[in-house]
């Protein structure tokens, strides 16, 4: 009896949640240590070619199974499986140049079945396909949270998003697929709530991430000396302003216009000086010694003269006066936002061009061409931290209220109409007392 039940713990869907998680969690410390060595033996496309080799074989077993083992005659199913397939690969191929990135499609495609699977034991409706989704979600914020804390790795929103991606593909195959009978029930208020609160827990979960700021992590970090390391990782999250300028097109900073032509005016015999040290030292240790939380203005700075003359260098490089253009237009562009946002700390440095390099730049160049700088384009510009939270929180207590109501008129309907008192109804129907 006793190994029965032992047989019954160990088959439990959860393990195979568990374990899947674990072992993601587990190859974080050691993934670039297995991409420097697939990368010098096969090269780093390896990763992208076995991503899309299990694609493929995945595919035709579902393929298989379908029209052979199961005599599936339904168009829609092949519909949503070619549908399912072709966003995957698409995504998949979106990774060219981080091929090493793709290896999540497969773990977290992996994850979202094993979490269906066990979910699917208590949630009987359709609703645990969303819940899969975001359940899949949250394991892989964590992933990135944990990628984050170890160095020479960074987080990115964006990252997280494809790996509850992956699980969201996974349950579209499931249900427009697979059609698995045991979501046929009606979805209950139970299944709600939980639904509900895993996308209560995601959505707090990013909210957090966007508030853990450079100056939380300093704050937070003093308070725990243990934490300390954090400091010098690539910042979560960083609030910012987004400008349009119609002479350049659209650039990114943690200063606003105003900010930036103060501290210009102000300091830049200053900057001048130390930004001309960085022609000395390599661009990287350059940013390290001045990190954008403590010197947002000079960051800033040398990230736009290193992008304009890296493409300028890439313009004058080539022979082709086709290849030259775009990279040419990069750096006439980058040129305009430190002429005009950065005048005096530019005309103070080394870095100011001449009238020479700037005519060559501006060959063949389009200045009404809309531009997008790619230099902190990562900052958060789309809303306030405090418009943040007060979505998220307001969001939460309407999840809360809504289920709530919900829950008290089920109750309400369980009893049915209330009855009048049993004493009230006798007295009503007692035959009245007649004088003898």
């Amino acid at each position: 009896m006793t190994k029965g039940i032992l047989r019954r713990f160990a088959a439990h869907p959860w393990w195979g949640v568990l374990g899947c998680t674990l072992l993601i969690y587990v190859t974080v410390p050691l993934a670039r240590g297995i991409q420097r060595f697939v990368g010098a033996t096969l090269g780093r496309q390896a990763f992208l070619y076995s991503v899309l080799a299990a694609l493929a074989a995945g595919f035709l077993a579902l393929l298989y199974v379908l029209i052979v083992r199961l005599g599936i005659r339904t168009p829609a199913r092949y519909f949503w499986l070619i549908v399912a397939g072709g966003l995957y690969l698409h995504f998949i191929l979106q990774l060219k140049k981080s091929p090493e990135e793709a290896v999540h499609f497969l773990e977290y495609g992996l994850l979202g079945f094993l979490l269906f699977r066990a979910l699917n034991r208590s949630i009987r409706d359709k609703s645990v396909y969303f819940t899969a989704a975001l359940s899949t979600l949250l394991i892989g914020t964590f992933d990135e949270i944990l990628q984050w804390s170890m160095p020479g790795r960074y987080w990115d929103f964006a990252d997280a998003g494809l790996n509850g991606l992956s699980g969201g593909l996974f349950q579209l195959i499931l249900w427009g697929v697979v059609k698995p009978e045991t979501t046929d029930q009606r979805i209950s208020r139970r299944s709600v709530v939980v639904l509900s609160a895993a996308f209560g827990f995601c959505l707090l979960l990013f909210s957090l991430c966007a508030s853990n700021t450079p100056a939380r992590v300093a704050r937070y970090s003093e308070r725990l000396p243990f934490l300390s390391f954090l400091r010098r990782e690539e910042p979560m999250s960083e609030f910012g302003f987004r400008h349009e300028d119609p002479d350049i097109g659209v650039f990114f900073s943690r200063l606003s216009l105003d900010e930036l032509r103060k501290i210009d005016e102000a300091e830049s015999g200053h900057w001048a000086p130390i930004l001309d040290t960085s022609k000395d030292i390599p661009y990287e240790d350059f940013l390290a010694a001045y990190p954008s939380p403590e010197y947002p203005f000079l960051y800033e700075l040398r990230v736009h003269t290193y992008r304009r003359d890296h493409y300028f260098g890439s313009a004058t490089a080539s022979s082709d006066p086709r290849d030259r253009r775009e990279p040419c237009w990069i750096a006439y562009k980058e040129d305009l936002i430190l002429r005009k946002y950065f005048p005096r700390t530019l005309a103070n440095s080394r870095y100011l061009w001449g009238p020479e390099i700037l005519s060559d730049a501006c060959l063949n160049v389009d200045p009404q061409k809309p531009y997008k700088s790619a230099v902190s384009d990562k900052l958060i510009t789309a809303f306030s931290e405090r418009t943040m939270w007060a979505v998220t929180l307001g969001a939460m207590l309407s999840l809360v209220v809504l289920h709530s109501a919900w829950a008290i008129l089920e109750n309400r309907r369980r009893r049915g109409p209330r009855t009048r008192p049993r004493a009230e109804s006798d007295k009503e129907h007692r035959t009245p007392r007649t004088l003898s």
